[in-house]
């Protein structure tokens, strides 16, 4: 039986929370799993129809070591390995799924608006995730935090079903190896 799998990274809990809501949209259409990168599956086979990943912006990109390293010394994160996250997740991963769907999400401030603009993390894994050799399903999504450590912008989790849900309905229509 197909189904999706959410592989999320996360620092201070915001991006735990949108991707556990984007899994509970999904899971109206299909059966999900939701993981966290640092124990994300060496593979991902063929039973996995729809791989969605999502992480915080970090330095306007995505988490790398150093700035994981600089959320522990400076804003208190607790990271039990700063050296892995979901780009090295993404890096490693084998996908053997002929046909594999992907969409990405990130969380991002929402503020300054130029910074905001700036913030790269969602389109990094989807360029990661087309390296694989995936089809994006649907655009990155973007969910908003007030502030560095959070916390989610009223609404954002609903906001995350819902698009769960689209991705859900979208893969129905378009489902993995037709496409």
């Amino acid at each position: 039986m197909s189904r999706a799998l959410v592989v999320y990274e996360s620092v201070f809990g915001d991006a735990r929370a949108i991707a556990h809501a984007v899994a509970e949209g999904l899971s109206i259409g299909i059966p999900v799993d939701v993981v966290a990168a640092a124990e994300g599956p060496a593979e991902v086979g063929p039973d996995v129809a729809l791989l969605v990943v999502g992480g915080p912006n970090h330095a306007l990109a995505m988490p790398r070591p150093s700035t994981r390293e600089g959320a522990v010394t400076q804003h208190g994160a607790e990271i039990a390995d700063t050296s892995r996250g979901l780009h090295e997740w993404l890096d490693a991963v084998q996908i053997t799924g002929n046909g594999t769907r992907a969409a990405a999400f990130d969380t991002r401030s929402d503020h300054p608006k130029l910074l905001v603009k700036m913030d790269h993390a969602a389109r990094t894994e989807e360029k990661l995730l087309r390296r694989h050799g995936l089809t994006i399903l649907a655009p990155a999504e973007h969910f908003y935090v007030t502030d560095a450590k959070g916390p989610l912008v009223a609404g954002e989790e609903d906001r995350a079903r819902r698009w769960g849900a689209t991705l859900a309905q979208a893969l129905a229509v378009q489902p993995a190896g037709h496409g």
